[in-house]
């Protein structure tokens, strides 16, 4: 794959496409919200879209970092990646329990982080 960064992980650039993906699949919900008219959805599915995009570009921070080449693994990688789960399960605890956001537009923007993986799955197994 000649676009790999020499010295770099061969698997980051997939992770980035992916992380694109999760953007992607946030606009077509927002617009998809937008477009049928549900505008009080759409504040809960922008900020499920921005935790789901904010996990995965947390997952991807930490997996660099704890595996940085050589075959070796760092010893923090389990403890940030607990850490980083239980960030997360706060921040929605925190949002769901505010009650601001409607709940079905912010369970939709965390949608997105399962159909930009889907998507970057979808889009390898047709590249080969």
């Amino acid at each position: 794959m000649g676009s790999e960064t020499p010295g770099k992980d061969p698997g980051a650039h997939v992770l980035r496409s992916t992380e694109r993906k999760i953007l992607l699949s946030a606009g077509a919900v927002l617009a998809g919200i937008a477009v049928a008219g549900r505008y009080r959805m759409l504040a809960g599915a922008a900020v499920g879209a921005a935790i789901a995009y904010g996990n995965f570009f947390l997952i991807r921070r930490i997996l660099e970092k704890a595996f940085p080449g050589e075959g070796t693994i760092r010893k923090g990688f389990i403890v940030q990646y607990v850490l980083k789960f239980l960030g997360l399960v706060a921040v929605i605890y925190l949002v769901v329990r505010s009650g601001r956001f409607d709940a079905a537009g912010f369970l939709l923007g965390l949608s997105c982080l399962f159909l930009g993986i889907l998507l970057e799955g979808l889009t390898r197994a047709f590249k080969t």
